[in-house]
Formats: C-alpha cells, sequence, structure tokens
C-alpha cells in the first residue's frame, strides 16, 4: 500500500514553542530573547516549516505560512 505524502501541520501539532518560533520567524522577531530554544529550530527545520538561509536567518517555508495562520485564526 502506498505511504500518504505528510499533511501540513495544524496548530494544534505544534508546541508552544513551535509556534513561538513560527512567529518570531515571521517578524523576525529574537526567538532567543522570547526563550525558544535551538532543539524546537532543529525540529521546525526537520518537519520543513522553517529553513536556514545565509547570514543566520530563519525563514517559514511553503508548509511554515499556513502552519503559522492556522495559529493565528482572527488575522
Amino acid at each position: 500500500m502506498p505511504k500518504r505524502p505528510p499533511q501540513d501541520p495544524t496548530a494544534a501539532d505544534l508546541s508552544i514553542r513551535e509556534r513561538v518560533l513560527l512567529f518570531c520567524v515571521a517578524s523576525r522577531t529574537d526567538r532567543q530573547k522570547a526563550g525558544v530554544p535551538g532543539e524546537t529550530v532543529i525540529d521546525m527545520i526537520e518537519k520543513r516549516l522553517i529553513v536556514d538561509h545565509p547570514f543566520d536567518r530563519l525563514a517559514l517555508t511553503m508548509r511554515g505560512r499556513p502552519a503559522l495562520k492556522a495559529t493565528l485564526p482572527e488575522l
């Protein structure tokens, strides 16, 4: 039986730290000041929600944008 492609995570699938990290990346806020540990960054890169760009900048991926929007439904 063929495997299903991985589905995009919903807001309920993400921890609070992961949600904070998505917001920090989108708003270019310092994630360390927000208390997000490096392990969370690695987990989010592995989930393909963010990528590490040159110049030490993190960015949302095409999978990360809907996850962020799901955490902020009123916007």
